[in-house]
């Protein structure tokens, strides 16, 4: 399957927010963890932008991709080749953690995962789905594409 944009750009963070949490774990620098902050909010910005998101999660979201509760709106984008992509932000405080171990109960596994004060970016698989998680102190976005 072709990397969508939103794809490459949340992958591009995700390695950026490695980056700068390696650095700050060496240097200690309150730069490095306001720059991780940065970083998951823009990623968070970067996974709805553009997106006309309605209340509810998007119709079709996949219901073994289970939210952290909180209020959720949602968007379902189809690409030229019909892929679907399910976009969902539910507004929820430090739920990054709860989030993740959710996705792993529903029986998810973490293929790569980042955790800082600022918040959490992973990226989890199923036979089916895969989810792009992005968690800051106050939302938490749930990127999702079938597998395949």
């Amino acid at each position: 399957m072709a990397t969508t944009p939103l794809r490459s750009r949340i992958a591009a963070l995700l390695l950026a927010l490695l980056a700068g949490v390696g650095v700050g774990a060496l240097s200690g620098c309150d730069a490095i963890s306001g720059a991780a902050g940065d970083a998951v909010e823009r990623a968070i910005e970067e996974a709805v932008d553009g997106l006309d998101l309605s209340d509810g999660l998007p119709e079709g979201f996949p219901a073994e991709v289970v939210v952290v509760e909180g209020p959720a709106r949602g968007a379902a984008r189809t690409d030229a080749d019909g892929v679907t992509t399910w976009v969902a932000l539910v507004t929820a405080a430090d739920s990054g953690t709860v989030a993740r171990s959710t996705l792993e109960d529903a029986g998810f596994e973490v293929d790569n995962v980042v955790t800082h004060d600022a918040g959490l970016i992973a990226q989890l698989s199923s036979d089916a789905h895969d989810v792009k998680l992005i968690a800051s102190d106050t939302r938490v976005v749930y990127v999702v594409t079938p597998v395949g």
